[in-house]
């Protein structure tokens, strides 16, 4: 890396970590008050206040690296432009896509830090966060999920469950109900009082088996096992948000709920969205150059406002985009990147005008 790339670099930096903090104390202050509700509703400890907002610190910092790259790269770029810097730069030969060039990596670096935070950090944090929550307001464990609905091919035959209870602590579902249909018509009806999980499937145990197509002939049975491949745990990850998942199981949960012919829209917009946010840092970068170039002569408030105008016209589209995403009306990829390529050609075309 060059001197002069070097110096870019640290001109970003110097603002960098003032836009993490901010925007990330930004972020955390409404937590805070959603802490304070309800700590005025229930008797919350000091420890667990504290667990619960330091719990959601990755989670808002990821949010964060994108809006810092913006507002540190519009500061750096604004200082350079009023010291004239930029233009001694362009005069000894530097075009303006070889003084960005810098801002970019260091996009990309961001964007590679922000996918490790989203993997690896994030979903341990916000599963030990809604734990937590959960015991302090005395919810069900996330372990256990009530009213439980899918459907599974087992056999080749469409198969729709319910179970009153499914528990993944002890592998077991209670108050079973199974309707097998063929050709769209229900042909069996099995029901049981529980569902034990094993490697070679599950267990249904104390039920009765109706074949409807023989005018509702009813077979009580000690136990029937059935050929459902998903484990308790997989059945429970159907029911956690995305958020709290990697892209590795938001890729297996895909699969298997297209296995199971159910609607996998909110799945695949957060599997795209995963990349999409991170990527978002390489976007404004490039956005916050040409913005940058204009004189920033009241310093940071500008360049914090003209960030703020930025991200909240970027975070309206994405609410749009993944709304309809979610209700299949646009496809995931274009539900998650459309902002983001919208942003990627305004930068573009302001790029080209400064140049």
């Amino acid at each position: 890396m060059r001197l002069i790339d070097r110096y870019i670099v640290q001109q970003v930096s110097e603002s960098y970590v003032l836009g993490v903090g901010a925007f990330t104390s930004i972020l955390l202050l409404t937590h805070l008050f959603s802490l304070a509700r309800l700590a005025s509703e229930v008797p919350v400890p000091i420890q667990s206040n504290l667990a619960l907002f330091l719990l959601r610190v990755p989670y808002f910092a990821t949010y964060s690296l994108p809006f810092a790259t913006l507002f540190a790269v519009l500061m750096a770029f604004g200082r350079l432009s009023d010291s004239n810097e930029i233009t001694a730069m362009r005069t000894s030969g530097w075009s303006l896509g070889r003084v960005a060039a810098p801002v970019v990596v260091t996009g990309l670096a961001v964007t590679v830090l922000a996918l490790a935070m989203g993997e690896w950090v994030v979903p341990h944090a916000e599963v030990r966060y809604r734990t937590l929550l959960n015991e302090i307001v005395r919810r069900p464990s996330p372990e256990i999920q009530y009213q439980v609905q899918f459907r599974e091919l087992i056999g080749g035959v469409d198969s729709v469950f319910y179970a009153h209870e499914l528990n993944s602590l002890t592998g077991t579902m209670r108050r079973v109900t199974i309707v097998q249909f063929e050709e769209q018509r229900p042909v069996r009806l099995i029901e049981a009082e529980v569902a034990r999980y094993s490697p070679f499937g599950w267990i249904l145990t104390r039920g009765r088996l109706y074949l409807l197509s023989a005018g509702g002939v009813a077979t009580d049975f000690e136990e029937w096992r059935i050929a459902l491949s998903r484990t308790p745990r997989q059945l429970i990850a159907a029911r956690r948000d995305p958020f709290e998942m990697t892209i590795a199981e938001l890729r297996q949960q895909i699969s298997k709920l297209r296995a199971a012919g159910e609607s996998v829209a909110r799945f695949a917009v957060s599997l795209h969205a995963k990349v999409a946010l991170p990527a978002s840092s390489v976007i404004f970068a490039l956005l916050a150059v040409p913005l940058g170039l204009r004189p920033l002569r009241a310093g940071k408030s500008i360049g914090f406002g003209l960030t703020v105008l930025v991200l909240v016209t970027y975070y309206f589209l994405l609410s749009v985009t993944i709304t309809l995403g979610e209700r299949g009306q646009i496809p995931p990829f274009l539900a998650a990147w459309s902002p983001n390529l919208l942003v990627a050609a305004a930068g573009a075309y302001l790029l080209w005008r400064a140049v």
